[in-house]
């Protein structure tokens, strides 16, 4: 008798290389090891409170589907937003979503079909490689090195990876998992190349206002040049502190991609209506809350550059999103955080961080890196870091 199979995008879809040592952490701290967590990007800030006061306002007799479009309030609430990076929309222009991460899935399904391209460059946020699975497009990696502080190679070497199958570019800035911010020539570079190759560019702006320069953040939509190409995925959770509200938005001025996406959104229904509502005092005050993460991150990043330097290990402050990538004086990262997780200890404590070979397509690639999460005060920081120093010296011996 034949057996029950899965599909093969089952079968090939990764496991999260954030969440896969989770049965090791859990029994590190069954042993009364306290773990310091940077493994999960999962803000540990407090969300505005206008977020919840507003959903106890709630008092309609029954809770419906929201349209699929969005609410009106919380789709007004979107633009009100944008119009501070100098984007002008239309409702039209956009559409909620299950946060950045079905963004993702229909931004990926709007430009491109099963056997198509899409251009990413590595390393990547690790989502992208399992939506290329379950969606059937191939991921093609253009290689951003940390010894080189990921910066974006010269044209031509990026050109050289489109074919006739290649139908988009990825951008996510500022940088899941690297801490990358791209700078206004690397953003330009990747818009000329979207214009001359007839590509879309979706433009990942997850972590846009949190940034360490003292330039004003901004959006791709905002380039004269680029409206028509670009497709921005969109999210609430790092930005209000707020991952398990799960909404986000899909935005665009191609009015052909806007369309394809309403489609895709009327099949899944709705985003969810409650959380539409919560959010909308906290889109159209946004600066309150983002300007003060943003300056507490900067002294999180600052607490960990700190720690690092204590270690020889190659890496340059990151420069937004609260991430920060690390190559490790290590043979293996992922063998190093077994170690740490598994063995261990320094005054009763250990450090769960994320290796990061999995964050890249090509084989081979970023097999002692790692990414940290600078998700703790500063003072659980400053241990974690020395704490991490030690294991790096335990680990070597």
């Amino acid at each position: 008798m034949n057996k029950l199979q899965v599909s093969m995008r089952g079968q090939n879809v990764i496991a999260s290389p954030i969440r896969k040592f989770l049965p090791l952490m859990r029994a590190a701290e069954e042993r009364g090891t306290r773990v310091y967590k940077l493994n999960v990007g999962d803000p540990d800030l407090v969300p505005p409170p206008k977020f919840f006061e507003t959903i106890k306002k709630y008092n309609p007799a029954s809770l419906g589907y929201a349209p699929s479009p969005g609410i009106k309030a919380h789709t007004e609430a979107w633009i009100k937003y944008y119009r501070q990076f100098g984007v002008d929309l239309a409702a039209a222009d956009i559409i909620p979503t299950v946060g950045c991460a079905e963004a993702i899935m229909l931004a990926l399904q709007a430009v491109a079909d099963i056997g198509d391209e899409v251009l990413v460059f590595e390393p990547l946020y690790t989502s992208y490689k399992s939506f290329s699975v379950m969606t059937g497009i191939k991921l093609v990696p253009v290689l951003l090195p940390i010894e080189n502080n990921f910066a974006l190679p010269d044209a031509k070497i990026i050109e050289k990876k489109i074919t006739k199958k290649t139908k988009a570019i990825v951008v996510i800035n500022p940088d899941n998992p690297t801490g990358k911010l791209w700078s206004d020539k690397e953003l330009s570079t990747i818009i000329k190349i979207a214009k001359k190759h007839n590509l879309f560019i979706i433009s990942d702006e997850t972590y846009r206002e949190i940034r360490f320069d003292s330039k004003k953040p901004v959006c791709l939509l905002s380039h004269k040049d680029a409206p028509q190409n670009v497709v921005v995925c969109d999210s609430v959770s790092k930005r209000f502190s707020m991952p398990g509200a799960r909404i986000g938005c899909v935005v665009s001025c191609n009015k052909a991609i806007m369309q394809s996406i309403l489609k895709f959104a009327q099949a899944r229904l709705s985003a969810g209506t409650l959380e539409q509502l919560g959010l909308v005092p906290l889109l159209q005050h946004s600066k309150r809350y983002t300007d003060q993460i943003t300056r507490e991150y900067h002294r999180r990043r600052d607490v960990v550059a700190q720690g690092l330097s204590k270690i020889p290990a190659v890496f340059k402050p990151a420069q937004g999103a609260f991430y920060q990538a690390v190559g490790l004086p290590v043979d293996d990262a992922e063998e190093f955080v077994k170690f740490m997780i598994g063995k261990f200890t320094y005054k009763g404590a250990t450090v769960m961080v994320t290796p990061m070979r999995d964050f890249y397509i090509s084989q081979g690639k970023g097999k002692n890196e790692i990414r940290i999460a600078y998700v703790l005060n500063t003072k659980d920081l400053k241990q974690a870091m020395d704490v991490l120093a030690r294991g790096v010296e335990e680990y070597n011996r």
